[in-house]
């Protein structure tokens, strides 16, 4: 229903985890994008902002559990199977972002790296730290903001995926009554 045929050989748990991934990872570069070419990256409004991708989450996973539930396991499936599908979801979607994020900060919107570490090098000077410390800690962020920013992306993703799947798969698995009655 929701993904492509292709050949026998690639299982469709791939097929289905890596579409609901895609589909979440664009939500979140829209959202990203948006941000950019509204200016409300750099507003206050910014730091909510990307919270507006977690309802898309939870419904991608439902859907992707409820696919995987009907095509996949003949309408009967486990809780971990459930959770095992959102946990691929998550791990497909950050590697998306992780790609994204990368050419975000260096190629699309490199400013925002120096926007950033200018309100926590601000942030510093107000905790009245020594402007020695502050001068390397300066350093040290500049040079390690994008692999940072890139790790984070795809453990950012897997953890969210797999704390809406632990609550989602409850609602999506199927009960062991319910097994038992489809099997008579």
């Amino acid at each position: 229903m929701w993904y492509v045929t292709v050949d026998s050989h690639f299982p469709t748990i791939m097929v289905t985890t890596i579409l609901f991934g895609l589909y979440y990872a664009g939500v979140g570069i829209a959202l990203t994008l948006i941000g950019y070419f509204t200016g409300i990256d750099r507003s206050a409004a910014g730091g909510w902002f990307g919270y507006l991708s977690l309802p898309f989450l939870a419904l991608f996973l439902w859907l992707a559990m409820k696919e995987r539930k009907e095509d996949d396991y003949g309408g009967t499936m486990s809780y971990g199977q459930g959770v095992g599908t959102g946990v691929l979801v998550g791990v497909w979607s950050g590697i998306v972002m992780a790609i994204f994020i990368f050419a975000y900060f260096t190629r699309i919107n490199p400013g925002m790296i120096d926007f950033t570490l200018a309100k926590q090098e601000a942030a510093m000077q107000a905790r009245q730290m020594d402007p020695t410390q502050i001068s390397n800690a300066m350093a040290m962020a500049k040079k390690w903001f994008v692999p940072i920013a890139i790790v984070g992306s795809v453990l950012g993703s897997v953890f969210l995926a797999t704390l809406f799947s632990l609550l989602i798969a409850i609602f999506t698995r199927t009960n062991p009554a319910q097994e038992e009655i489809k099997a008579v």
